[in-house]
Order: C-alpha cells, then sequence, then structure tokens
C-alpha cells in the first residue's frame, strides 16, 4: 500500500467547511456487510490507498470500488489526495468519530427544527378548535392551565351547591391542590355546599384524604366509590367540566366545558345516581378495630337489632348503642346497610 504524509484532519476539513455536511447513508460507512463500510474500513486502516489496491485489498472489481469511492467522496467520508503520480489517484478517508459527530450534530438540529414546527402547529392545531365551539353547549379544553382554570372558576361562580367526582389521577399536586383546597374551604365558608364522591383509594393518599377530611369538618359532605367511572365538577344545574385524560401530548381534548344541554342533564343524573350508591367518608380510617367491634358489625350486617347483639355477645344494651354509634361515625355512614357496606371495602369484614 502507498505511504506518505498524513492529510489534514478530517474534524479540521469538517470545521474548513462550517460543519454542515450533508452524510446521507452515513450508516453505511459503519456497516461491515456494505461495499461502501468495507471501501471505507479498508481505507481507514490502509491510507492513501488507490482504487486498484483496494479492490486487490477487497477482491472486487476496480470500477464498484472506484465508484463506491467517488460516493464516499461526495458523502465527504473520503478525500481525494494528488500525488503527482501520472495516473494514480490516491484516496484517505475523515476521521470516524468527526463523521459520527457531524451526523449527530445534523440530527439533532433536525429535530430541533421538527419540534420547532410541531409547537408552531400545534398552536394552531388548538386555536382552531378553540373557535370552532359549534353552539356553544359543549366546549373542548386541550391543555391543563386550562382545565384547573376551569375546575377554580366553576367554584368561584357557584352560588349554592358545588358536586364534584374526584379520582386519580389527580389534576394536580403540591401548590396547586393546596390552592384548590383553599378555595373550597373559602367557598364553603361563603355558604357553597359542597359534595364530593371520591375513589376508595383516596385511603390510601394522604393529602387527597387530609384534604377531604378538613372540607368534611367545615360542612361538606363526602362519599366513596370504588371506582367512579368519570372526573367532573358541576357548579349548580348550569354548567360543568369533563375530564378525559391527562396527557398533553395527544391531540384530542383534555376535557370538555359543558353549559345547559342534554349533555349536562345526563351528567347530573348521572351524579345523582352514583352519590346514591355511595358510602360517606370515614372520619377515621386508619383506626384499628377491635375483634367485638368485628362482631358487632358482623350481626349488624345480619339484620341483628341492639337487644339481639347485646344478648349473642354478652354485653349490655347501652354498650351495643354506643359502640354501633361510634362505628357509624368511624365509617362514615348513616345506615347499618352503609356500615356494612363501608366495612368491607376497608377490609375490616
Amino acid at each position: 500500500m502507498g505511504a506518505g504524509p498524513v492529510v489534514p484532519s478530517s474534524s479540521a476539513v469538517l470545521a474548513d467547511r462550517g460543519g454542515c455536511e450533508t452524510l446521507s447513508d452515513i450508516y453505511d460507512l459503519f456497516d461491515s456487510g456494505s461495499l461502501s463500510g468495507r471501501v471505507y474500513s479498508a481505507l481507514v486502516q490502509y491510507p492513501r490507498s488507490s482504487a486498484r489496491e483496494l479492490a486487490r485489498q477487497l477482491e472486487c472489481s476496480r470500477e464498484a470500488v472506484a465508484a463506491t469511492l467517488e460516493s464516499l467522496s461526495d458523502m465527504q467520508a473520503v478525500v481525494r489526495i494528488e500525488t503527482g503520480e501520472a495516473a494514480v489517484v490516491r484516496w484517505d478517508a475523515h476521521a470516524p468519530e468527526a463523521l459520527s459527530e457531524a451526523e449527530s450534530r445534523r440530527r439533532q438540529a433536525d429535530t430541533a427544527r421538527m419540534h420547532a414546527a410541531a409547537a408552531r402547529l400545534g398552536e394552531t392545531f388548538r386555536s382552531v378548535r378553540r373557535t370552532s365551539r359549534g353552539d356553544g353547549k359543549v366546549v373542548p379544553l386541550y391543555e391543563t392551565r386550562e382545565v384547573i382554570a376551569e375546575f377554580e372558576e366553576l367554584q368561584r361562580c357557584a352560588r349554592q351547591r358545588v358536586r364534584i367526582i374526584d379520582r386519580g389521577p389527580y389534576l394536580c399536586e403540591g401548590e396547586r391542590a393546596e390552592r384548590l383546597a383553599d378555595l373550597r374551604s373559602a367557598r364553603i365558608c361563603a355558604g357553597v355546599r359542597y359534595q364530593t364522591l371520591y375513589q376508595d383509594t383516596i385511603y390510601q393518599d394522604p393529602d387527597q384524604l387530609r384534604y377531604a377530611l378538613s372540607a368534611n369538618s367545615a360542612g361538606a359532605q363526602a362519599r366513596t366509590l370504588p371506582d367512579p367511572p368519570m372526573k367532573v365538577i358541576i357548579a349548580d344545574d348550569d354548567r360543568a367540566a369533563l375530564i378525559l385524560h391527562h396527557d398533553e401530548r395527544r391531540g384530542d381534548p383534555m376535557g370538555l366545558r359543558i353549559a345547559a344541554c342534554p349533555t349536562l342533564d345526563t351528567v347530573l343524573r348521572t351524579f345523582e345516581v352514583l352519590w346514591a350508591l355511595a358510602a360517606p367518608i370515614s372520619v377515621n380510617p386508619q383506626q384499628p378495630l377491635d375483634e367485638r367491634d368485628r362482631a358487632i358489625l358482623t350481626l349488624m350486617g345480619l339484620g341483628a337489632t341492639d337487644d339481639t347483639i347485646a344478648r349473642r355477645l354478652g354485653m349490655s344494651r347501652r354498650t351495643v348503642v354506643r359502640r354501633t354509634a361510634s362505628l357509624l361515625e368511624r365509617l362514615g355512614a348513616s345506615t347499618r346497610f352503609q356500615a356494612g357496606v363501608q366495612a368491607i371495602r376497608r377490609g375490616w369484614l
């Protein structure tokens, strides 16, 4: 193979040309199964080689190697070297790291341009759909900030009653959740009646449970269901906001703003049905249950009266009445049936 002085480094060549090369099919350079990869690899090992020498090394035709070298030169992966030898053209390779770095920078620039274009189109996408409101009865909400703002606005504007169905994943956490809890407390103090239906998993979420019990102590009502089918807030009987999902990257709406219309009527009826099926939230769900209380709950669930329970357990009727009242309070239940349902949900029975 030929030998001689080393050509300028490929990183220097790339810098001289502004680092803006278009290295199409760059991966072929590092693919040992492609002819481009084999020629480039041979030129890395044997710099300043001619096409004939490379063809001999690779055991393929000189014409194929020469055509490949021209393609690699167009890709700026190799460079033609003028040696002064008559009728002999020699070639050398640019450094592999410089080529891969240049391609990486190009791809990063392409990705940045793609994200910028997507952001611009995304704004158009959302603005067009915000203005396509039809009769204005059901309006899509595409961003988290819109949904949170709607939740706050509905509570501020409510005159008599706010009804909420809430379930995980929750709309906001941390400071935002605290702000919504403070708003709810202020509206309760202003005389607005709150009814909130939670998913049973609230008992495993200390923050959400704390907000719920704090609202209850201020006069709100709260109940639980194992799996409420929706997340919604209703102000009086006039407006509602329905949450559809929490992923802002999706193109479809995250939520719906609903004014007085048949859709709102359906949401109202659904809330009333679910509220009737739910059991009041427990004020102290973590307190352990002793065996005597467990036995009382079991007999209550079987329909036993206080007198029957007292006889079966060898207790005075007064003690049974006192313990029963305490159990109803702990379970947030107003009837023995609700107490039984809640006890089963808590795993107490």
